[in-house]
């Protein structure tokens, strides 16, 4: 019989050598605990277990977050990404210890927290095992992922330094920052009260000096970690704490620091944390991604309410009651200026009985004068409209003028000020003072030339500025004025300003190559511009790209808030794409929610970068109608000559890829001859 002291470290040392399968090593141990008289008798059954054990796990039983054989039928993988986990038996995967609740140490030195459940759930779906990486200090982890000493980080914030090195999967872990004061703090309760106050920081976190940059005044106090800067608002070393709002939730509860409140929001969803994959595994990192999307609404919710407690900000009831007491006020002062104007309205309804009378008359006598006056007057404007009507239209759309042969106004009509803003004295100068840059302009000197000849002209057209240096087009109809010597000495003529009619015209022709929406240009333009690409790569032999691109839940948004928002965030789309190309690409409308984009002198390996490029931004949210949401986009591409040396067909083939890339869930697709055949087998 062994001693009981002796034998529980002993059988707990045992335990801990091999994680628990179906609860058999548990129960052993509780036994063991329980009845130490009986330990001799479970001990070799014990070892002989834990033997057996450790052969199952021979593959990787050291630091295993969690192992299955097969994956979950609930993650679609292809036979490709199935292959690719066949071959890769071994997945390292390092986690921050020190970021609660997230993950971090708990005080036995063991990893938890959100993070490493999130990835125990990843582990059983996928059927593969991760092997942790022993260090958890978030910069000696970080080098050794970016040295592929660590295949796998668990929490990484997406940010485009570090795309050189990793591939991210999409944000799986929402933080935002708060602000954390001591409950009977009332000088604080948003972000702008911050101005001047002392403010307690973790070292080493990005936040920090966005917020010395955003709030230079503030007197940051450091701290090494975000329970120090707890510490430090509670013994008022400092008036409030930045911090992570789950974070901030787990201290509180984990420490009793019951004197705390959260006082505002920082800001939200500011470092959202995400898997970061090696670069050189993308096809792990569309793995991970898959089984992220697997895990269900209720699932998620679970896992943070096991490790973050509901917290709201403080309500400032003080606020409320000074609000309901102003409220009552004017209330009370509304009722009584209402019964005051009440008494003054009994008053005046006396006296205006009688004035009433009185009116009456009055109203009577003013009828048969008005009938009198408009007989006279309706004779006179019968005909003074006609002539009012017409010298009106010519005053707001001609004005007649003389110059000379050299080119100087010698007489305006007054109409000038009505059409061009300036008075007839300040026109009278040469009419190259007024005229635009623009070439339809050169034309008039030919017309006074072709006047010393004995030539007429027909009306022609001018561009010109007004006296708020506006544009107008004229159309003008010259006469020469000869002297008795049939020698030309000045012209006269009528200047009809066209400008509405212009535009109309000029916007009629837009609309036949641009998209009324989002000023992009039409399905018409775009095919001659890639006409004329091809063309030109052709003599050049350099490659043109097509991107054929669709963006994701944009019929949830017509649908939900109207089709007022989806014009919003297609024109808010087209900004994007627009800011992203080079001045050479040309981004196109098809109609809907497609877009079509030409890149020139671009091969596939250079569409690559840009498709990233586009996904992440259009990825970023989208604040209509003050909701925010992210939609995200599918990209196909087909590269000339390549994949075709027809335009349309290379936009039927980035329409092809573009259907491969939303089916496959992989951002953009390049076309290849596979797609061709799988679509002629289905």
């Amino acid at each position: 019989m062994g001693h009981p002291l002796i034998l529980e470290p002993l059988v707990n040392a045992t335990i801990c050598l091999l994680p628990c399968r179906n609860g058999l090593l548990s129960e052993h141990y509780s036994i063991l605990k329980t009845n130490p008289s009986q330990a001799m008798r479970y001990l070799i059954p014990l070892f002989f277990s834990i033997f057996l054990l450790s052969v199952a796990g021979a593959d990787g039983i050291d630091d295993i977050v969690s192992a299955r054989n097969k994956p979950d039928p609930l993650v679609q993988l292809t036979a490709k990404e199935r292959a690719w986990l066949a071959n890769h038996k071994r997945i390292r995967i390092a986690f921050d210890g020190s970021l609660p609740p997230y993950s971090f140490l708990n005080d036995s030195g063991q990893l938890e927290g959100i993070a490493i459940e999130v990835m125990n759930t990843l582990s059983k779906r996928l059927g593969i095992n991760f092997e942790t990486y022993p260090n958890t200090t978030w910069n000696q982890l970080y080098e050794a992922a970016a040295e592929h000493k660590v295949d796998v980080v668990a929490t990484m914030v997406n940010r485009p330094d570090r795309a050189q090195w990793f591939i991210f999967t999409q944000p799986y872990l929402i933080k935002s920052l708060v602000i954390m004061t001591k409950r009977d703090n009332v000088t604080i309760k948003n972000r702008t009260d911050l101005v001047g106050k002392t403010v307690a920081m973790a070292k080493g976190y990005q936040y920090v000096d966005r917020v010395i940059e955003e709030f230079p005044s503030v007197i940051p106090y450091f701290v090494d970690s975000m329970l120090d800067g707890l510490n430090a608002v509670s013994t008022e070393k400092a008036d409030a704490a930045i911090t992570f709002m789950a974070t901030a939730s787990y201290l509180q509860t984990k420490y009793l620091l019951t004197e705390l409140k959260v006082a505002a929001f920082y800001d939200r969803n500011s470092a959202n944390e995400s898997i970061a994959v090696r670069k050189d595994w993308p096809t792990l990192a569309v793995i991970l991604q898959k089984a992220l999307d697997t895990l269900s609404e209720k699932e998620t919710q679970n896992i943070y309410a096991k490790w973050v407690p509901a917290i709201t900000p403080s309500t400032d009831y003080g606020l409320i009651w000074k609000i309901v007491t102003a409220f009552i006020l004017v209330l009370v002062l509304l009722l009584l200026w209402i019964a005051r104007v009440r008494r003054q309205n009994r008053k005046i309804n006396l006296s205006k009985t009688e004035v009433q009378s009185t009116n009456k008359i009055l109203q009577a006598l003013q009828i048969d004068l008005e009938h009198l006056v408009l007989k006279r007057t309706a004779e006179l404007n019968s005909s003074e409209n006609k002539f009012r009507n017409l010298v009106e239209n010519l005053r707001n759309e001609f004005f007649f003028y003389q110059r000379d042969c050299e080119g100087i106004f010698t007489y305006i009509s007054p109409s000038i000020t009505n059409i061009l803003g300036y008075t007839a004295d300040e026109f009278m100068t040469h009419y190259h003072e007024y005229l635009t840059d623009n070439p339809v302009n050169l034309k008039i000197d030919e017309h006074t030339e072709r006047y010393t000849q004995n030539a007429t002209n027909p009306p022609y057209q001018l561009e010109i500025c007004d006296a708020q240096k506006n544009i107008h087009w004229l159309e003008v109809k010259d006469t020469p004025v000869y002297d008795e010597y049939g020698k030309c000495i000045g012209v006269d003529g009528i200047a009809h300003d066209i400008t509405v009619r212009k535009q109309a015209d000029d916007r009629l022709i837009w609309l036949s190559y641009y998209d009324e929406l989002t000023g992009l240009a039409n399905r018409r333009l775009f095919t001659d511009r890639l006409q004329h690409a091809i063309n030109m790569a052709h003599r050049t032999q350099l490659s043109v790209s097509i991107f054929y691109l669709d963006l994701d839940c944009f019929k949830s948004v017509n649908d939900n808030m109207g089709h007022a928002a989806g014009d919003e965030v297609l024109k808010e789309t087209a900004r994007r794409l627009v800011s992203t190309l080079r001045d050479s690409d040309i981004a196109a409308r098809l109609g809907g929610d497609e877009f079509i984009l030409l890149l020139p002198e671009t091969d596939a390996e250079g569409a690559a970068p840009v498709a990233e490029k586009i996904l992440k931004t259009l990825r970023e949210s989208y604040i209509i109608e003050k909701m925010e949401f992210s939609l995200g986009a599918s990209i196909g591409i087909a590269v000339y000559p390549e994949d075709s040396d027809n335009g349309e067909k290379l936009i039927h083939l980035a329409d092809t890829a573009m259907y491969q890339a939303k089916q496959e869930k992989l951002g953009f697709s390049f076309y290849s001859e596979s797609m061709q055949q799988e679509k002629t087998v289905e």
